[in-house]
């Protein structure tokens, strides 16, 4: 591996950096070595730091010559990467800018901002180090090679998220994001909505946060079977849509997994109407 920030000069969006990385090192392998990038890049340390409220943290100079990375331990391994990959993306994005010897710890809520175009100052460039963090370990190219090659199921998500070192979650996200066809991820927990991914194409859910799955769901009937695929069943589009967003919808099919902590993961595919 033979890479340095100055490689990087000139280039300052979030994607754009990680596609850089990938362009320079396009052998990289799977799981991508974020921890072995880092120590490229001027990062010298990355230790574990037992705090509360905290998952990880950058620690740079004025300068941002070096940076020392902090993350909070006993974490599983994808949770970990994900955590150094984003505090990385703090340090390469030029335009955060860290008071000098200040440790600024980013949370879980910090680690799920997705918002780029908010106008708080912190959630954005929290949401500019997350979107950096999820190009470097799911460049979408590699990705989208994946799902050609893939069956569309959740089976096929958990094993891309094993083979590129991420969680179930964020693998999901960025395979509806890179997905040609429209579909949708919801997640959901003790059977309320927690929050759902969807393609631009993907018709509007009817079903908001925190409001119950629809009773007549796979997903409302799965709450056994931890860690059990369902099968992949038709389903009824006003089960999850509004008559309104239902014209176009040829067929639905919608599966689910349970999974720890009362949550599960339910993947709606639509075939839409071409005209």
């Amino acid at each position: 591996m033979n890479i340095d920030r100055m490689d990087l000069d000139e280039v300052g969006s979030p994607a754009g950096l990680a596609a850089r990385i990938h362009e320079l090192l396009p052998d990289l392998p799977l799981p991508i070595p974020v921890v072995e990038l880092c120590n490229q890049l001027d990062i010298t340390s990355i230790t574990e730091l037992q705090t509360e409220g905290f998952e990880a943290a950058l620690i740079t100079d004025e300068n941002k010559a070096k940076g020392a990375i902090l993350h909070a331990p006993d974490r599983y391994a994808a949770r970990t990467r994900f955590s150094i990959a984003h505090e990385l993306g703090h340090f390469l994005i030029p335009s955060h800018r860290p008071m000098p010897g200040e440790l600024v710890g980013c949370s879980d809520q910090h680690l799920r901002q997705a918002d780029s175009k908010t106008k708080d100052k912190r959630r954005k460039t929290e949401a500019e180090a997350n979107r950096f963090a999820a190009h470097l370990l799911m460049p979408p190219k590699r990705v989208r090679s994946e799902i050609l090659r893939s069956d569309d199921d959740l089976q096929a998500i958990v094993a891309m998220a094993s083979r590129f070192g991420v969680s179930k979650e964020a693998m999901a996200r960025c395979w509806v994001e890179q997905h040609s066809e429209p579909v949708a991820i919801v997640i959901t927990r003790h059977s309320k909505i927690a929050r759902y991914y969807r393609s631009d194409d993907f018709p509007w859910l009817a079903r908001r946060i925190g409001e119950p799955v629809p009773e007549d769901s796979v997903a409302a009937n799965a709450i056994d079977g931890l860690g059990q695929y369902s099968e992949i069943d038709e389903a009824e589009a006003d089960v999850w849509m509004d008559e309104n967003d239902i014209g176009p919808i040829v067929s639905l099919t919608e599966q689910v997994l349970p999974q720890r902590g009362g949550y599960s993961m339910v993947l709606l595919i639509a075939e839409l109407d071409e005209e």
